[in-house]
């Protein structure tokens, strides 16, 4: 089945006529109207071989040429010095030009020439150029894409961040672990400097005093181990930020002194006990045996008279005062009823401890006492009394106490420093918002006393002093700071969350190298593009110029032929 091409006669002055044929579908138009036979390719096999054979004898280099290029090549031939110059049967003399004129002849039969180009020009405006047209489009969008694309926007993002972020927790993130492992060391300045705030800063002591006066006007009880309210921000304000151990010299002088002396008795004790140990094993039993060898006096009852074998010995208990008849005992008179119940509850046994050694009858018994517990009971008692504060002191603390540990880095104690801070500052809130509504009958002028006559102004200013030192104390740095000491975890996620960041950066750079790549790459295929569809446009301008030549001399008796293409070819 083939289908018909729509063609269009064109009738122009002077009897010129003008055939309009479609360019992408020119070989099938010619072979429709059998101006091309259909086994027109028959002869391409023998064409190739009078093409390389031509190429041989005139040293030309081998490549795919069409009846153009060879009509080309032999009018250089031809037109060179004895190239035109024929036998006596019309044939060339010359072999190239001969050669070349073979092929020219084979291309001409059966319209071979003609078929060819037509299917070049059909193949060039079906293909080659509608592809190279797509590259070119393709690229250029591809292009506008890519730079459009945020890559460097986001990796200053991600680099600001990441700077920010070493900037807000004070690291330069080149060592990211170490500097965050050497942070905690910041802690001590910062503390003696809130510290040395506070002693300093006038308006933190008259805000305690205030603070101590509304109390006592008040009437607020305090707990037996309390004297005074705020104890440890009154502790910081005249002894500084000092060790654990100077705290508790401070605190508690004569126990500190007394275990130091504990601790060089034993360990002259323990020197003399090992010299002397066998002497006073061998002075206490001594002792011993001389205390209880005179009062133990034990009569056995045991005579040196021998008795007579087959007689019954007869034991006599000097014990016994009551001499009893067997023969006088009745034992008919034995039944249950005669038996009387007794309550066992109003029986009250009379039970006599003795703390140590054996006591007897007053009848000039022994009784033993060992004393040597005695003294060290009495001995251990000041060393348990003297304990007893240590391990209440201890148990208070969740943590095990460091003693060269500051008090502020010691953290049950800096939680109560900050305890006592948010208590002098929501105290002082409330009496600026009393100060402000005077009207209030429980407000602050209720109490008619010159140490709490204050105005609003300096209750505000107490209020600012307190808050300056509570945000150095408590904000974000301090606090991560803080968890760094005290967790290895926190310390390895901050490490994880900056790694993070920085790999976002890598990445980002990644992507901003390949994208830049990816552009050059596709600026060079761009430009092969375009210079490629040049050559095709070029091409295909002379070769429809050439067909329309070719067809209208060949096979429309020399009728103007136009050949229409379906895209511009600039």
């Amino acid at each position: 089945m083939t289908t018909r091409i729509k063609t269009k006669v064109i009738n122009v002055g002077n009897d010129q006529e003008i055939i309009d044929v479609p360019g992408n579908k020119l070989l099938e138009w010619l072979t429709d109207r059998k101006k091309i036979p259909q086994h027109w390719k028959r002869s391409q096999v023998n064409i190739l071989k009078l093409i390389d054979n031509a190429c041989e004898v005139s040293s030309i280099e081998k490549k795919d040429y069409n009846y153009y290029d060879c009509q080309r090549i032999f009018k250089e031939f031809e037109s060179s010095p004895g190239g035109n110059a024929t036998t006596l049967f019309g044939a060339y003399s010359n072999v190239n030009t001969q050669k070349w004129f073979e092929v020219i002849k084979a291309y001409e039969k059966d319209n071979y020439h003609i078929g060819e180009s037509c299917q070049i020009l059909s193949h060039n405006l079906n293909y080659e150029i509608p592809n190279l047209r797509k590259t070119i489009e393709k690229s250029i969008k591809t292009i506008e894409e890519d730079q459009k694309k945020p890559y460097l926007k986001n990796k200053t993002t991600a680099l600001s961040t990441f700077k920010k972020a070493c900037s807000d927790l004070g690291i330069k993130g080149d060592r990211i672990r170490e500097e965050i492992i050497e942070l905690p060391l910041q802690l001590t300045p910062l503390f003696n400097e809130v510290v040395d705030s506070l002693s300093s800063n006038k308006s933190v002591l008259n805000a305690i005093e205030f603070y101590t006066n509304f109390l006592r006007l008040t009437k607020v009880e305090l707990g037996d181990a309390i004297k005074d309210p705020l104890p440890l921000l009154l502790f910081l304000i005249k002894n500084g930020n000092v060790t654990m151990k100077e705290r508790e010299r401070i605190l508690n002088p004569q126990k500190i002194e007394f275990n130091d002396d504990i601790i060089d008795d034993n360990n002259n004790k323990n020197n003399n006990n090992n010299n002397n140990s066998n002497n006073n094993d061998e002075k206490n039993n001594s002792n011993l045996k001389s205390e209880i060898q005179p009062n133990l006096e034990i009569d056995w009852c045991i005579t040196e008279d021998v008795v007579p074998i087959g007689e019954q010995p007869v034991i006599v208990w000097e014990d016994s005062e009551v001499e009893l008849d067997s023969q006088n005992i009745q034992w008919d008179d034995f039944s249950m009823d005669t038996i009387e119940m007794v309550d066992g509850s109003s029986i009250t046994p009379t039970i006599e401890l003795v703390e140590s050694g054996v006591d007897v009858d007053n009848n000039n018994k022994p009784k033993i006492e060992i004393e040597e517990k005695d003294k060290q009971q009495k001995q251990q008692e000041p060393e348990q009394k003297q304990q007893e504060p240590e391990q209440k002191q201890q148990d208070r603390f969740d943590e095990p106490i460091n003693p060269n540990e500051t008090i502020l880095e010691f953290r049950p104690l800096r939680n109560q420093f900050l305890d006592e801070l948010f208590e002098l500052e929501i105290f002082l809130n409330n009496r600026c918002f009393e100060m402000e509504k005077s009207n209030s009958m429980f407000g602050i002028d209720q109490l008619n006393d010159d140490s709490t006559d204050i105005s609003t102004t300096q209750c505000k200013e107490y209020l600012k002093s307190i808050n300056d030192i509570l945000i150095k104390l408590s904000n974000t740095r301090v606090r991560q700071i803080l968890e760094i000491k005290s967790s290895k975890k926190f310390v390895d996620r901050l490490v994880l969350q900056f790694t993070q960041k920085q790999q976002n950066i890598a990445k980002y750079t990644q992507l901003i190298i390949e994208s830049e790549q990816k552009i050059e790459d596709l600026n060079l295929t761009l430009g092969q593009s375009r210079n490629k569809i040049d050559q095709f446009n070029k091409e295909t301008k002379i070769l429809k110029s050439n067909l329309e030549q070719s067809i209208s001399n060949s096979l429309f008796d020399k009728k103007k032929i136009n050949i229409m293409i379906p895209f511009s070819l600039n």
